[in-house]
């Protein structure tokens, strides 16, 4: 087993992790994993105490786990740091799911950890994880299909801020050699048995299965993991020495001109570089591409993050994208990219489909619209209505603007701030919950309908 503890040396002076003279803080859950890691580290002689979070969501089995860890950090004669939190509660009121709310509790308490440490006489410098060679194998297929692109094909780093991860150079195989040699003793967590999280699923179903045609899966997909990290060094440099290039400061604005970048190479991806810091998610990125092709006055709002204090606006201005600090609460044009779908407004939910037309009747719910699908072209657009916009009311051959359309039908202020037009090719189709466009009414010869209905939110 000298060679484990060789290679695991290695790999910490190869990635530059740690050095002896610094104190470090590990994560230990009691899985096998965290257990060989706190042996190597004693082993090679480095400095460090033991966290363990109990997230209460499998009874006895979670305390259980919290007092292995206790006692085995009194056999090694480390000090020891427990906290219990409720997971399902942090859950329920965060608005996401009990894996996220676990792990953003975990890394929020180590977090503190260090941080109080750093007032005492023996500061923590660093946290280190165990997570293996198999965990990013699992997590660069996990990306690829959920589609984050080069990013996400990076897998899980050896360093990041505050986090280090000096197993990951190893096989869960060759991990538990090691345990097995030395007769280390560890505790297995039930939940990984079941297949209803994605991660258990492409551990005990996909991997195996590819494994039977690759045996050498997990090697690839880690050397894969490694060279793609070495492709976004050098992709992260060149974005940069691009972006400078294209970028004009205004102040708190940023402004790209559109022929500029329409003329590079991967334009779409020289988007997503300027814009994802600030908050735009990649679902967006196809949306905010399409503001190129827009009418001036369009805009995106980014999606933000928890940790983004400020939400950004990419607006369309003549030749120019213009990114500048969202009003609160602004609005973002919403983008329908394919015939069927559903998207969230401000006032509720929005759902379309486009369906054979054989002779339904036209609804007279204000909140459904049946649109001839025969001249609608996507991407769609949703947003407010602006002074100037126009359309033909259902049943007129003459234009209207929207501001006389509100006169007449009597729609008040606040009301008429709250009007959301849908758009294609720069024709209003429908005024959201009031009146449909003429031209895009149902008529003998519609053979595909647009059916587009407005859910109000508490209805």
């Amino acid at each position: 087993m000298n060679k484990l503890l060789s290679l695991f040396s290695g790999y910490i002076r190869q990635e530059k992790l740690f050095v002896h003279q610094q104190r470090l803080l590990v994560a230990v859950s009691g899985g096998l994993d965290s257990v060989v890691l706190c042996h190597l580290l004693r082993a090679t002689g480095y400095d460090f105490e033991m966290a363990h979070v109990n997230f209460g969501l499998r009874g006895a089995e979670s305390d259980r786990d919290a007092e292995f860890v206790q006692s085995l950090a009194a056999r090694l004669g480390l000090k020891f740091h427990l906290t219990t939190v409720d997971t399902t509660a942090y859950a329920v009121n965060n608005k996401c799911s009990v894996q996220v709310a676990a792990r953003e509790l975990r890394y929020q308490w180590f977090e503190e950890l260090l941080r109080v440490s750093a007032q005492s006489a023996e500061p923590l410098d660093l946290l280190l994880t165990a997570h293996h060679a198999n965990d990013n194998a699992e997590t660069v297929l996990l990306n690829l299909f959920r589609g984050t692109g080069l990013q996400g094909m990076l897998g899980i780093l050896p360093l990041r801020n505050f986090i280090r991860r000096p197993l990951l150079f190893a096989t869960r195989e060759e991990l538990l050699d090691y345990a097995n040699a030395e007769k280390l003793s560890w505790v297995e967590d039930s939940s990984n048995a079941s297949e209803k999280y994605a991660r258990n699923f492409i551990r005990l179903s996909v991997i195996p299965l590819l494994q039977k045609q690759y045996p050498s899966l997990v090697d690839t997909l880690n050397n894969t993991s490694y060279h793609f990290r070495q492709v976004q060094a050098f992709y992260a440099h060149a974005m940069d020495s691009v972006l400078k290039k294209l970028i004009v400061h205004k102040g708190r604005e940023q402004w790209v001109p559109i022929g500029r970048l329409r003329q590079l190479p991967g334009a779409e991806a020289v988007l997503f570089a300027w814009i994802y810091p600030l908050g735009f998610s990649t679902d967006q990125v196809k949306g905010c591409m399409a503001l190129l092709d827009s009418q001036t006055g369009h805009y995106m709002v980014g999606s933000g993050c928890d940790k983004q204090a400020i939400s950004y606006r990419l607006l369309k201005d003549r030749k120019w994208l213009v990114i500048s600090p969202a009003e609160p609460g602004e609005q973002a044009v919403l983008v329908l990219e394919q015939d069927r779908g559903q998207i969230m407004m401000d006032a509720g939910a929005l759902e379309w489909e486009t369906i054979d037309y054989i002779g339904q009747s036209v609804s007279t719910d204000k909140n459904t619209a049946l649109l001839d699908a025969a001249n609608i072209v996507y991407p769609l657009l949703v947003r407010k209505w602006k002074a100037g916009d126009y359309f033909y009311p259902m049943g007129m051959r003459k234009k209207k603007k929207l501001a006389r359309f509100f006169i007449d039908s009597k729609i008040n202020r606040i009301e008429k701030e709250k009007v959301r037009i849908l758009e294609s090719d720069k024709k209003i189709l429908w005024l959201v919950g009031h009146r449909i466009d003429d031209r895009f009414k149902v008529s003998n010869g519609t053979r595909r309908i647009l059916v587009v209905k407005f859910l109000p939110a508490g209805n």
